[in-house]
């Protein structure tokens, strides 16, 4: 039996399945209150899992249901940078794929590299590049095709959402280094440079796994700040958790709207 299958061994009998997951990032683990018809179980209960140590990652695995449909969240995620495998962080894509799993809505805090974008501001990911130094795929022949990670039909309906309920949301390219140091000013330039919107610390490693594993895929960062250099302001995790909560009541609203959506 290997990791997947003991983990999931655990979780079926603590909550439900679900054809819908939702891993919600810094901050923006109020969503999960939402939840109706509420079950659930913390990470360290979970063999081969773990809870992060970063604040405003709560560390359970929650279903229940949201805007009527059935959902399963993870409250907060575990993370590269806190010295955590790659199997291990992906572990629970792979669970939840056991758990009847199709459509994943991923979601971050991340820093804008775009002056343009206002922070705190929602943006939609329609691309990434993987620059953390790792792959949770190596060790098999994966030869997964990318050209559609974010789901370009469930990007209409994420868009859709807000115009509906008259939130602006961004659109860009979501770029993922391991940290969990805060970028120098001359790496934004190179991130800039290289095309990425928006920066951050997790993501891509769930969005490979859930790509390798079928599922469709919608990808939301939440600007907490400006990335380093933008504007000259320091950085602060801080910071991070404050933006989360000012933008929380706009994103419990987009994804609300979204589940409400006969589209999706």
């Amino acid at each position: 039996m290997n990791a997947a299958e003991k983990a999931f061994n655990v979780v079926k009998k603590k909550i439900n399945g679900a054809e819908i997951a939702l891993i919600l990032g810094s901050g923006l683990g109020a969503l999960a209150d939402e939840a109706k018809n509420r079950k659930e179980i913390s990470y360290d209960k979970i063999p081969g899992f773990a809870k992060s140590k970063v604040p405003g990652h709560s560390g359970k695995l929650i279903s229940g249901t949201i805007a009527s449909r059935k959902v399963i969240i993870m409250s907060g995620r575990i993370h590269y940078y806190e010295g955590h495998p790659m199997e291990k962080l992906v572990l629970m894509i792979e669970v939840l794929a056991k758990m009847g799993v199709k459509k994943l809505i991923v979601t971050n805090a991340g820093g804008a590299v775009k002056k343009s974008f206002k922070v705190p501001s929602l943006m939609l990911i329609n691309d990434h590049i993987n620059m953390i130094g790792d792959n949770p795929l190596i060790g098999g022949a994966h030869f997964i095709d990318l050209s559609d990670a974010y789901d370009a039909e469930y990007r209409k309906i994420v868009k859709a959402a807000a115009k509906k309920i008259k939130i602006k949301i961004n659109e860009g390219v979501y770029l993922a280094l391991s940290g969990p140091s805060y970028e120098t000013k001359a790496e934004i330039r190179m991130v800039r440079t290289l095309g990425a919107d928006a920066v951050g610390m997790s993501t891509v490693p769930e969005v490979l796994v859930a790509k390798k594993l079928g599922m469709r895929v919608i990808g939301i960062s939440c600007l907490t700040n400006y990335a380093c250099g933008v504007t000259g302001a320091p950085l602060s995790h801080k910071e991070v958790l404050e933006s989360g909560k000012q933008i929380s009541k706009n994103f419990i609203l987009l994804i609300k709207g979204i589940l409400s959506s006969k589209k999706f």
